[in-house]
């Protein structure tokens, strides 16, 4: 890829090199310099959700919050006696607290900003600790020269965020880690992570931290707009204002809400830089990514409307105080009835679990919008759609492609530390067993005689033209998704896996289905039935005392995994 400078990323440079220095004059104006050390949203724990942190600081530390979220992007990663560089360091807060943390660490600070780096040589002086004006998308250090690497919300100014991942690999060394945060629109994470692997990197684990950035904006002092607002008035740069919302994320902004309900993630990637050299990123995921400022600066709006959860989950609402919410997808072509009758037992002791059923787009109620045909993108709204809700116990469904979906989407919240309880699969060969025809891109006369021969589509729909045109494009895309997914054979979830087939599956035979036991980390357990393809309608009751049973022994063995930690 040419990384050569174009007018246009050299005048998006110079637009922000003075958005920084108008930024620092305005926080200095209003008596917040000590304040804005950090530049970032900050973290505040919240129960029932995983912390990564490696270090507990003083109640009393300047800007608590904000540095919580600096140790929280870094995790686990070893700093002691390590060269760590700081890419978009701002007013270096993120730097001075690692050199008291970590005093044998050699720590690098670069900015774009030169008015940053002079504030940063001037407060932060410490014999470990350089800073230095550079351009993220071109950083002036040698190959393999650094250990870790550090960027927290800077990466949405960068005009060639391609380049940025590609130097940050370069300078890397193998074996290193990148530890990467930002703010995004949901539907760019997917990208974000497409190109982090398309440069090389190997992906360690992410996670979503939107709940705990919106605790730490909720807790900001109540007085500090009150303060802005005079700076701005005295330095007369009411045009600032925006740049301000967006960095402080008042609670009353669009931002703030867009957070609160999935249309925005915060989100942490940790990545290893492993031996070799980088790859580049495709030119459709780097268009993607050139449109994610617009992307976000959309949800910008205090009015912009979220999509209803209505639309998600038309009969049962997720419960999102108490848990326990199975997740359940359909079978290609299936919408959210499939699952309308599913019901679990109540308890005595306790809330019990609730099924909610997922619709997707281009179905059912939603068929009017756009089907679904990748399955990045799927699993990136689907997670989008349940986030909310997985910090407290959840689980899935799946029938036939809806077990690939529900793979895929357990892979991801493993990912970011928040696996399901359990897997509840029907229907489907194993994710690694790639599909033996492709049918998406028949004729309409060869593709309902495939329709007619998968079955489940009643005699009279397919006899009826105008049924079948309305049903056709669903059933296209999904066979389009279907088709273009294939799992690695080493792929596992490690959550526990109930597979249940028939035994006169004209579709799946019974050894591609008990393939799903390669990709059970944590333990398989299989049923038989018969009943042919689509089994779950005339087997419903018996499927649904398997789900309640294998959600029981799972809780109770999470339960007693629990007292022996204890």
């Amino acid at each position: 890829m040419n990384h050569a400078t174009t007018p246009s990323h050299a005048a998006t440079l110079d637009r922000n090199r003075k958005a920084y220095a108008s930024l620092a004059e305005v926080l200095e104006n209003a008596g917040l310099t000590e304040h804005a050390l950090f530049l970032n949203w900050g973290y505040a724990p919240q129960a029932g959700l995983p912390d990564w942190a490696s270090h507990t600081l003083p109640a009393g530390e300047t800007g608590l919050a904000q540095a919580r979220l600096i140790l929280e992007v870094l995790g686990d990663t070893p700093l002691a006696g390590k060269r760590v560089l700081d890419v978009g360091c701002g007013r270096g807060g993120a730097l001075a607290l690692l050199a008291r943390l970590y005093p044998t660490a050699n720590l690098i600070g670069a900015d774009l900003s030169a008015a940053n780096i002079a504030y940063c040589r001037k407060r932060h002086q410490h014999a470990r600790l350089r800073f230095q004006v550079a351009d993220a998308s071109r950083l002036p250090y040698a190959d393999q020269s650094v250990e870790v690497l550090f960027n927290l919300e800077s990466s949405g100014a960068y005009p060639d965020l391609p380049a940025f991942f590609s130097h940050a690999y370069r300078v890397l060394k193998p074996g290193g880690r990148f530890c990467y945060a930002d703010v995004l629109a949901s539907d760019t994470v997917g990208s974000i992570r497409q190109a982090l692997l398309q440069t090389g990197f190997a992906l360690e684990r992410e996670r979503s931290v939107g709940r705990q950035v919106c605790a730490a904006r909720t807790a900001s002092p109540v007085g500090l707009w009150a303060r802005l607002n005079k700076a701005l008035e005295a330095l007369n740069k009411p045009d600032l204002r925006a740049d301000l919302e967006r960095y402080l994320a008042q609670p009353a902004s669009g931002l703030f809400h867009a957070l609160q309900d999935g249309r925005a993630d915060y989100h942490i990637f940790h990545l290893r830089r492993p031996e070799g050299r980088s790859g580049e990123v495709s030119h459709e995921v780097a268009a993607h990514l050139t449109g994610r400022s617009a992307r976000l600066d959309k949800l910008e709006d205090p009015v912009a409307p979220a999509s209803p959860a209505a639309d998600w989950f038309p009969f049962t609402k997720p419960d999102a105080t108490t848990g326990r919410n199975v997740f359940a997808l359909p079978y290609a072509g299936g919408g959210a009835s499939v699952y309308r009758q599913w019901r679990l037992p109540q308890r005595d002791n306790g809330p019990g679990w609730q099924v909610c059923s997922l619709q997707l787009p281009g179905r059912e109620t939603r068929l009017t919008e756009t089907a679904i045909t990748e399955m990045d993108i799927m699993v990136d709204q689907i997670v989008a759609a349940i986030a909310p809700y997985t910090h407290l116990p959840w689980a899935l469904i799946g029938c036939s492609l809806g077990c690939k979906i529900a793979f895929e989407v357990a892979r991801r919240f493993e990912h970011m530390g928040q696996k399901p309880a359990l897997l509840f699969l029907m229907a489907c060969p194993a994710p690694s067993l790639p599909l033996k025809r492709r049918v998406s891109a028949y004729n309409d006369h060869d593709f309902a005689g495939e329709v007619r021969h998968l079955g489940g589509t009643p005699a009279e729909i397919m006899a009826d033209a105008e049924m079948m045109r309305a049903i056709m494009p669903i059933l296209r895309s999904d066979s389009a998704l279907a088709e273009g997914y294939t799992a690695s054979p080493n792929e596992q979830v490690l959550s526990p896996m109930l597979m249940v087939a028939a035994s006169d599956d004209h579709l799946v035979t019974v050894e591609e289905a008990r393939r799903w036991g390669r990709h059970a980390g944590a333990g398989f357990d299989w049923r038989m039935v018969d009943g042919g393809h689509f089994f779950l309608r005339q087997r419903r009751v018996e499927l649904m005392g398997w789900l309640a049973d294998a959600l029981t022994k799972n809780e109770n063995t999470a339960r007693s995994g629990d007292l022996l930690c204890q």
